[in-house]
């Protein structure tokens, strides 16, 4: 028997407030963190927020340590801030399979730690034959449906069946006339 594959594909996101706080944890795990300071203010630096990837974005925080006038500035590159959402999950138990393919997105609404794994899993029965798929994907089902109504003439208003569904369909016969037997002398 052969293999079988599981392709996974998963998307974790931290607001804001949870990527400080990840950020905090990996300071202190590391002993970087100063005693009783408090963050005052959080800036997204250096590119567009939606989408932002490989080093082009950064996180700043201004910290106030007791007993010190002025604010520390720290900036945190993609790759920092990866760390620490990876720190974060595994301190706090978020399941993350070590294999997989890991990526950085910067949203408006907080960080995305996107997962990509491919698990090559033994057969446990017989391989099937290949599937026939006769419905359009969920998510282009109504546009394909008008697409194909629209580019067939003569076609339109007879229903919302998707091109391919009768694809795989036997020939009809009707199309070539039966020819009959000829006499061989």
């Amino acid at each position: 028997m052969g293999n079988v594959l599981i392709h996974e594909s998963r998307r974790i996101v931290l607001p804001f407030d949870t990527l400080v706080e990840a950020l905090i944890e990996l300071e202190v795990k590391h002993g970087r963190w100063p005693a009783n300071a408090t963050v005052t203010a959080v800036t997204v630096e250096n590119g567009t927020q939606e989408g932002a990837q490989g080093g082009a974005c950064s996180v700043a925080l201004a910290i106030q340590v007791p007993r010190e006038r002025d604010l520390i500035q720290r900036v945190y590159p993609l790759p920092l801030i990866a760390a620490a959402i990876v720190n974060y999950c595994l301190t706090m138990r978020v399941p993350m399979p070590r294999s997989s393919t890991k990526t950085i997105q910067v949203l408006p609404e907080g960080v995305a730690l996107l997962l990509e794994n491919t698990l090559m899993l033994q057969r446990r029965h017989p391989e099937p034959p290949p599937a026939t798929v006769s419905c359009a994907p969920a998510d282009a089902s109504s546009d394909a449906a008008q697409q194909a109504a629209a580019s067939e003439p003569g076609q339109e208003g007879k229903g919302s069946e998707p091109a391919e569904a009768g694809a795989s369909a036997e020939p009809s016969s009707a199309a070539e006339p039966p020819q009959s037997p000829t006499p061989q002398s």
